[in-house]
């Protein structure tokens, strides 16, 4: 009889216990990262203010490729291999908000923007580590499902975040808002801390058991062998371009609402959340889509859909585009994460190695390079181009990708072709 809180099997604790990681991970930034913004822009930020938020808070995120050696190769074993990180991650987010009481949290500062970059680097190390625990624990054939519901969690858990925190923030203080964010991650420990993890990867022997600490050479080999392949390449550079836009359009986004189409804080955060759960909904759809309809067509049609509502933001009427703000809102959120769950399932199958942390890491890195990247773009195309050019330019950023998801896709539809001999 199986163990009904193994971590295997794609049982419904398993799902439910990722869903719940993941779900941890998207309440942070609908407090801090959606929230927060909207707040500030409420109080009077500026674009370059936000940027800096944005880009500082971004940067742990960018790094992941650095922390997932840490997560492969070292462990206490008596707490799961990757349960031990996601336990002490998890605490860390917690107390690493404290300090954000004893400031003028009110106000942008850059005591704010390190506090919570520091708050960060514990949650894109849960985000690892969690990732790292889905491709050891999963089969392949349940990857889309799983991710859909991963993904869909997150967003669901960001626009929970975001309403909530606006009416927080607005009506008590941030600070009452950092209360109820501590107390849910803390709620949310007890998942992981009545699961129980398997000592091997699924698909491996059994008898194959996992050690504390993995040798350096062989972390090394493993690493490079989950890189050498074709579709690994393709999505490497895919995930360097596509976040760029997306970069932009979050720095931009509250105070092109407020200024140009007359919203309020409390506007954004009552409408926004509803794109976020919609796209949340679309995730799960997707994550079925993705094993009975493939891959490439929904991609494509995602990132499409993004250029087109950016491009439309860039060239329409103001008056039009207020008339269909809450369409707008509703199209970016489900292109982006839709894009998200065919991309994050996608690149789950292709860390097959013991290295599942550092290889996926990379990816995800690279994600959040380029959407830094966009954050850094966005307060100088915004001087150059205002509003209109910044949205413009956006949509044609995403072109390349609709030229590189065939070649993507066409090499992940078959065994990947290794680009040469190992061992």
């Amino acid at each position: 009889m199986k163990n009904s809180r193994l971590l295997a099997y794609g049982s419904p604790w398993h799902l439910f216990s990722l869903s719940a990681l993941y779900f941890a991970q998207g309440l942070p930034a609908g407090f801090l990262g959606f929230g927060l913004t909207t707040y500030l822009t409420v109080q009077g930020a500026s674009i370059l203010e936000i940027s800096s938020l944005l880009s500082i808070t971004m940067i742990p995120w960018t790094i992941k490729f650095l922390l997932g050696p840490f997560v492969d190769g070292f462990t206490v074993l008596r707490f799961g291999r990757r349960r031990f990180w996601i336990l002490l991650s998890q605490l860390l987010m917690i107390l690493s908000l404290v300090p954000l009481f004893f400031i003028e949290n009110g106000q942008y500062s850059m005591s704010m923007a390190i506090i919570l970059a520091i708050h960060n680097l514990f949650v894109a190390t849960q985000d690892i580590a969690t990732d790292a625990l889905a491709a050891d624990s999963l089969e392949k054939k349940a990857l889309g499902k799983a991710n859909g519901l991963m993904w869909g969690s997150k967003v669901f858990a960001k626009g929970i975040g975001l309403s909530a925190s606006v009416a927080i923030y607005l009506s008590f203080g941030v600070s009452a808002g950092l209360l109820v964010l501590m107390a849910m991650i803390g709620l949310i420990m007890l998942v992981p801390l009545l699961s129980q993890e398997l000592d091997h990867k699924v698909g491996s022997k059994e008898e194959v058991r996992q050690a504390n600490r993995m040798p350096l050479k062989e972390l090394i080999s493993e690493i490079l062998q989950g890189f050498n392949t074709k579709p690994a390449l393709w999505a490497l550079l895919f995930m360097t371009i596509s976040g760029i836009s997306v970069g932009i359009y979050d720095v931009l986004f509250n105070k092109f609402f407020i200024e140009e189409l007359a919203w309020t804080g409390e506007q954004i955060g009552a409408a926004r959340p509803w794109g976020m759960w919609t796209g949340g909904a679309i995730g799960l759809l997707v994550g079925v889509g993705v094993s009975f309809y493939g891959s490439r067509y929904l991609l494509l049609g995602f990132v499409f859909l993004e250029l087109l509502l950016y491009l439309f933001l860039g060239t329409a009427d103001v008056e039009l585009i207020a008339s269909n703000g809450f369409l707008i809102l509703l199209g970016v959120d489900i292109a982006v994460v839709g894009s998200q769950v065919i991309m994050f399932a996608l690149l789950m199958s292709l860390c097959v190695t013991r290295t599942s942390a550092t290889n996926f890491g990379v990816f995800m890195g690279l994600a959040n390079f380029s959407t830094l990247i966009g954050n850094q773009i966005a307060p100088m195309s915004f001087a150059a181009f205002g509003y209109a050019g910044s949205f413009i330019l956006g949509s044609i950023i995403l072109i390349p990708c609709l030229f590189i998801i065939p070649s993507m896709t066409r090499s992940n539809e078959k065994e990947p072709e290794l680009l040469i001999e190992t061992d």
